[in-house]
């Protein structure tokens, strides 16, 4: 065997050990992120039983974690959560709950970024199932359900649109009246000329 051909085969070596590094590194980070991501939703759905309900001590378990689609969530993580609320001692399901859950992004610096969680509310448990089912293609839809929805979903989308677009409207009046306030401010601060008799230098005569 050549040293070329050698070479090649630890060239090749090395490539696949760096891969297979790189895909369980990637694996076990994205558990972990996954890991604190479900700890910090845990914390938050007993923080907002404890205000609401005056309930503690649950353990929460989730059941279904989805996340919505769709023109009203392209810039937003809202997720419908699905959770059974269990009593440590007994060990009992108490009750099954859905929650509106929804992620906001802070940035940290230039690189990291922190995602606070928080419950939007409490939704109808029923109605939650069978959205996530019909999202997951567990439940078919006839052709004339599948059509009211495509309704729903374009004036939804139709709506969202209108508020943007008035949001934009609002925001660059703002913008332009604060620009013009600024500019009046700026103006007003300029001093002022010296109104008085004009000095004329002379020359001192000995």
């Amino acid at each position: 065997m050549s040293t070329i051909n050698i070479v090649l085969i630890l060239v090749v070596v090395v490539i696949i050990v760096f891969i297979i590094v790189t895909t369980i590194t990637g694996r076990k980070a994205s558990k972990k992120e996954r890991s604190k991501r479900k700890k910090e939703v845990r914390e938050a759905i007993k923080q907002y039983i404890a205000q609401n309900d005056n309930q503690k001590n649950l353990r929460i378990d989730f059941e279904k974690v989805y996340a919505r689609k769709g023109a009203e969530y392209k810039y937003r993580d809202v997720f419908d959560v699905v959770v059974d609320l269990v009593e440590p001692k007994t060990n009992q399901v108490k009750e099954t709950r859905a929650y509106e859950i929804e992620g906001i992004t802070h940035k940290i610096d230039k690189k990291n970024y922190n995602t606070e969680w928080k419950v939007n509310g409490l939704l109808e448990l029923d109605a939650t199932k069978r959205r996530i089912a019909i999202a997951e293609k567990e439940i078919k839809l006839t052709k004339k359900e599948k059509e009211i929805l495509k309704r729903e979903e374009r004036s939804k989308e139709r709506e969202l649109k209108e508020t943007r677009k008035k949001e934009l409207a609002v925001a660059k009046k703002t913008s332009k009246a604060t620009k013009a306030a600024n500019k009046k401010s700026a103006l007003n601060d300029r001093p002022s000329k010296v109104e008085g008799e004009k000095f004329i230098p002379s020359r001192r005569k000995e």
